[in-house]
């Protein structure tokens, strides 16, 4: 397995600040109690910040900008010996991305002026889609940001320490700390993650957050161009895809949707302050499952905390098959003692299994840098399979030796599904693996009207405990509604 380290929304609390040293200190003394835990717990691989790395400073702060550089001082110092101890000092292995709280006020507010609305109404200029207007409730006043540098600048500090930690780091992909995607690769690169500011147009004034759609785009033909067979994909982000009617700072649940559809199959964020994991679904031609977790914030305090969390982080080991993982959440118990946490949406447990559908092999099998005769073949099946050569791909899959692919069983899966090959699948997946594997049985086994199997493959696919009730309660209704139409 590969196991992630993910802390978020390390910022400062005022009111109960925690130094590094105490921070530090906590996290070794708890993963020396990894492995003593029911289920025990694996040491990182890598580790995820997902964002808010500081609390920031006011508007008009006396204490700017000196102030908010210490702050930048303190949280590379952290980030710095976070890796010595659990990544050996390999920065490669550490993956950052900004917050709400990294973008500077200060700056954002100097790229603006006051408005001149010459009679249009504020609620229309407002609603622009990604317009320079902004609403100062504090003074009644609208606003336009005048200066698009001077607005990009609201960044700096954050870049700049985001500059300093990678500067030695070997990295597969090249940095642009302004940019709002950035690539890394994981695991011998089996894993590819996209690291995403969702803080495009929070300043000031604007709490919202939101990935843009053109980042998402340019992230995916960046992976797609580097040819190489990533087993996973992830995406990670600062703010939470849903809130209650009166927040208006998370992003648009669409863009979850977006990043199923390019390929990623597990989110990680933070901003909420408590730990979550929930499945996010996308219907096309087939489902699509997504799994995004949240991290609770690691230095928080009352009055900041949900009510019924303290300040948590998360371990997620990731299974070798890439299609599951465990999260399990850590909790201080008492000042300064991390434990076994809760994952309250959950029931209390300390940690969720959680699954994801494998991405559909005409997009994840852009594949091979120059080589092997392996990959000469996949390729091959998938272009046959593209131009509606199905016999002949499965012909070329079959010739593969499965050991050699991971790509092996869902390419053979989609040639066989779209030949409408309804025996061989029925048979190839008799013991579904994943969710889009038990759809697709079933949908063999329907049209082959063989009810009985159908029947004993879902019993089996609940007694398993390895699909959600409402996959198998979707299932039954298709069936039942199927075995009940005119012959």
């Amino acid at each position: 397995m590969f196991t992630l380290l993910q802390l978020s929304d390390i910022h400062r609390s005022e009111s109960d600040p925690i130094s590094n040293d105490e921070l530090l200190s906590c996290l070794i003394t708890d993963s020396a109690r990894f492995q003593n835990g029911t289920p025990s717990v694996s040491m990182p691989n890598a580790i995820i910040v997902s964002g808010d790395l500081v609390q920031g400073l006011p508007l008009g702060s006396m204490d700017y900008p000196h102030g908010l550089q210490k702050q930048y001082d303190q949280a590379l110092e952290f980030l710095t010996r976070l890796a010595d101890v659990f990544v050996d000092g390999d920065h490669s292995k550490v993956i950052i991305i900004p917050g709400n709280h990294d973008v500077d006020w200060n700056k954002a507010l100097k790229s603006m002026s006051p408005a001149q609305t010459t009679g249009q109404k504020v609620q229309k200029l407002l609603s622009i889609p990604h317009g320079p207007y902004r609403w100062a409730w504090s003074s009644l006043e609208l606003y336009q940001v005048t200066n698009q540098e001077a607005y990009a600048a609201r960044f700096d500090f954050f870049c700049e320490m985001y500059s300093r930690f990678y500067e030695k780091a070997k990295l597969s992909f090249p940095l642009d700390p302004y940019r709002p995607w950035n690539l890394f690769e994981l695991d011998g690169r089996k894993i590819i993650v996209c690291a995403f500011n969702s803080c495009v147009s929070n300043d000031c004034f604007s709490l919202v957050g939101e990935i843009p759609a053109e980042a998402i785009s340019a992230s995916h033909l960046e992976v797609l161009s580097t040819r190489t067979p990533h087993s996973l994909a992830i995406a990670v982000w600062h703010h939470d895809a849903q809130g209650p009617p009166m927040r208006s700072d998370y992003m648009d649940p669409d863009t979850v949707h977006l990043l199923i559809d390019k390929g990623f199959r597990l989110g990680l964020h933070g901003h909420q302050h408590k730990a979550d994991a929930a499945p996010h679904y996308l219907f096309t031609s087939e489902p699509h499952t997504m799994v995004v977790v949240s991290a609770g914030s690691l230095c928080a305090a009352e009055p900041d905390l949900p009510r019924g969390c303290s300040r948590q982080y998360n371990i997620i080991e990731i299974s070798d098959d890439y299609l599951h993982a465990r999260v399990h959440v850590r909790e201080m118990i008492v000042q300064g003692v991390f434990g076994p946490g809760r994952l309250l949406s959950l029931g209390g447990r300390s940690y969720a299994e959680v699954q994801w559908s494998p991405v559909p092999s005409n997009a994840l099998l852009n594949v091979g840098r120059a080589g092997g005769s392996t990959l000469a073949l996949i390729e091959e099946a998938e272009r046959l399979t593209r131009e509606g050569e199905f016999d002949a791909a499965v012909a070329i899959i079959d010739s593969i030796d499965e050991s050699l692919s991971v790509y092996h069983r869902p390419l053979l899966v989609d040639a066989l599904h779209k030949a409408k090959n309804w025996q061989r699948l029925a048979e190839l997946l008799s013991s579904p693996q994943n969710p889009t594997e038990l759809t697709i049985c079933i949908k063999a086994l329907v049209q082959l009207k063989n009810w009985s199997a159908a029947d004993k493959v879902l019993e089996a696919a609940k007694s398993s405990g390895d699909f959600s009730a409402m996959t198998i309660k979707t299932l039954l209704e298709y069936v039942e509604g199927e075995r009940k139409m005119p012959k």
